[in-house]
C-alpha cells in the first residue's frame, strides 16, 4: 500500500482523467455577486444549482481554496446514505414528527440524486442496490434493534429491515457475518465524479467559479465583502460551506471536532469479486462502534475505510489530516478481516481527510450576524446525501422563503457545543482509542472492560443527555 497524503484520492485522480474540466483561474480583483458561496464542495455546489434553478437570473459567485472536489467531496466513501439507520436517535433529539419528516427528506434526496445526474447527464457510477449494515460477528448483533423499531412504530417499517445471516451473505460472503439490517434508501456514487459533474453545471448556468482561493476574512454589513487572497466579493449575501476548514473561524471553534478518517482501494479483482459472492452494486458497513464501510468500483475494485480515526488538535486542517499510514492500515485489515479470501490483495491508493463532527451527529444551518451570512456545517461524515438536503435549506435562507426547507429541525445553531482546546484534544483522542482498541479486542473474543466501555460511550451518552433536554 503506498504512503497515504502524496497524491490525490483514488476517486478526484480518475475523475481528473476522465475529465478535467474547464479552468477557473483563481480572483485576482474585485467583483460583485448577488450570493457568494464559500466553499467548492458538495453543500457548495449543491446550493449554487439550486439558487439557479429558483432564481436563475441571481448572480453567483463560488471561491473554492484548492479545486472543485478536492476536499472531502473527493475523498469520502461515495455512500449516498439516508438516515434510517439513525431513526432512534433523530426522534430522540427532534421529536417523533420533526424527526421522521428530517429522515424522510433525507431518503428523498437519495433518489433524487440519482435522477438529477440523469437529468444532466453525468456519470458519476451512480447504483441506486441499498447498504446491508451487517453483524460482522456475535458482538455486533442487535447493533440497529432500535432504529428498527423506531421504524415499525412510526409506520415506516421498510425503511430499515433486519436480515439473516443467510441473506446478509448473499450480498457478499463474509465468514463474519452472522445477520444484520438492509436500508433499501440508499446508493454508491463515484463522489469526486459528482463533484465535477455539479461543477460542470454550475458553469453551464452561469456561476462564477474561482478555483485557488480560500475565502478569509468577511467584512459584515449590507452589502459584505469576502476577502479572497488579492481578489475580494461584494455581496448581498455570503454561503459558508467549507466543511471542517470552518474551525479557523471564531464563530465555529467549538461548532464541532475534526476527526480524520482515512480509505484505501484495491486493484481492480477481476473473478475475485465474484469469488466472495459480491456480484451487486450494494454497499455495505459492519457494526462495530468504528465501523468499517466498504463498496465496489466501476472497474472491479473494493474501496474500504474506517476502523480507527486520527484526532487533530483545534480542528486545525494540516499535514496530520493526510499523512497518517497507521489508520489507513487499519481500513487496509479491514478488508481481510472481513474477506480472508482476499488474502494477498494489493491496495493501490490511499488517502485521509478531515471530517467536521457535531455533538449531535448531526448539521447546522446558522444564519450570523448581522443576518446575510448563512453557514451549512458539521456533516459527520454523511454528506454526500445531506448536503443535497442542506443545500435546499440555505437556498430557502438566502432567498428569506419560509418554506419545509427553511423549518426542518436541523435549522439554527448547533444544539451543543464542544468543549474548548486544549480539552477536546486529549478528551477525543482517549475516546477515540478506547473505541478502536474495544472493538479490536471484541473482534479476538475477549471482553471490551469497564473502563473502555466507560470513555468510547463518552459520545452517545452526551448525544443522549441532549434527547432527555430537548
Amino acid at each position: 500500500m503506498p504512503d497515504p497524503g502524496f497524491a490525490r484520492s483514488f476517486w478526484l485522480e480518475e475523475a481528473l482523467a476522465h475529465d478535467p474540466g474547464e479552468t477557473c483561474p483563481p480572483l485576482r480583483s474585485r467583483v460583485s455577486a448577488d450570493v457568494c458561496i464559500a466553499g467548492g464542495g458538495f453543500a457548495g455546489l449543491w446550493t449554487a444549482i439550486e439558487l439557479t434553478e429558483r432564481a436563475p437570473g441571481l448572480r453567483v459567485v463560488l471561491l473554492e481554496s484548492d479545486i472543485c472536489g478536492g476536499g472531502a467531496s473527493g475523498r469520502n466513501g461515495g455512500f449516498v446514505s439516508s438516515s434510517w439507520w439513525d431513526l432512534k436517535g433523530l426522534t430522540g433529539l427532534f421529536g417523533r414528527e420533526s424527526g421522521l419528516r428530517y429522515a424522510q427528506r433525507v431518503a428523498d434526496e437519495v433518489h433524487d440524486i440519482g435522477r438529477w445526474v440523469d437529468a444532466n447527464g453525468v456519470d458519476c457510477w451512480f447504483h441506486a442496490e441499498g447498504i446491508l449494515v451487517a453483524e460482522a460477528g456475535e458482538w455486533q448483533r442487535g447493533a440497529h434493534d432500535g432504529d428498527v423499531g423506531a421504524a415499525l412504530s412510526l409506520g415506516v417499517p421498510e425503511a430499515i429491515v433486519n436480515v439473516s445471516a443467510e441473506e446478509a451473505r448473499s450480498h457478499a460472503d463474509s465468514p463474519t457475518f452472522v445477520g444484520g439490517t438492509f436500508v433499501e434508501d440508499c446508493a454508491i456514487v463515484q463522489p469526486a465524479r459528482l463533484a465535477r459533474g455539479l461543477r460542470r453545471v454550475c458553469l453551464e448556468r452561469g456561476v462564477h467559479i474561482f478555483e485557488g482561493n480560500a475565502a478569509g476574512r468577511i467584512e459584515g454589513g449590507f452589502p459584505a465583502v469576502v476577502h479572497a487572497g488579492e481578489g475580494a466579493v461584494r455581496a448581498d449575501q455570503v454561503v459558508l460551506a467549507t466543511g471542517s476548514w470552518a474551525a479557523a473561524r471564531p464563530e465555529f471553534r467549538r461548532a464541532f471536532s475534526n476527526v480524520v478518517d482515512y480509505m484505501v482501494v484495491t486493484e481492480p479483482l477481476g473473478d475475485r469479486l465474484a469469488g466472495i459472492g459480491w456480484t451487486s452494486m450494494a454497499g455495505i458497513g459492519d457494526s462495530r462502534e468504528m465501523l468499517f464501510y466498504l463498496r465496489p468500483t466501476e472497474d472491479g475494485r473494493i474501496a474500504i475505510g474506517g476502523g480507527a480515526i486520527a484526532v487533530i488538535f483545534g480542528g486545525h486542517v494540516g499535514r496530520s489530516c493526510t499523512h497518517d499510514r497507521r489508520v489507513a492500515e487499519e481500513a487496509a485489515r479491514g478488508l481481510l478481516w472481513l474477506f480472508p479470501q482476499l488474502e494477498g490483495v494489493r491496495f493501490t491508493h490511499a488517502w485521509g481527510g478531515p471530517i467536521d463532527h457535531t455533538v449531535s451527529f448531526t448539521p447546522f444551518f446558522q444564519t450570523l450576524e448581522p443576518g446575510n451570512v448563512y453557514a451549512g456545517l458539521g456533516f459527520a461524515g454523511h454528506g454526500l446525501t445531506q448536503t443535497k438536503l442542506g443545500a435546499r435549506i440555505l437556498a430557502s435562507l438566502v432567498l428569506g422563503t419560509d418554506d419545509e426547507w427553511a423549518s426542518l429541525p436541523v435549522v439554527g445553531p448547533p444544539l451543543a457545543k464542544v468543549p474548548p482546546e486544549p480539552v477536546r484534544y486529549p478528551a477525543v483522542r482517549a475516546i477515540e482509542r478506547a473505541i478502536e482498541s474495544g472493538d479490536r479486542l471484541e473482534e479476538a473474543g475477549r471482553p471490551r472492560g469497564a473502563l473502555r466501555s466507560l470513555i468510547g460511550n463518552t459520545p452517545s451518552r452526551l448525544r443522549e443527555r441532549l434527547m432527555r433536554g430537548r
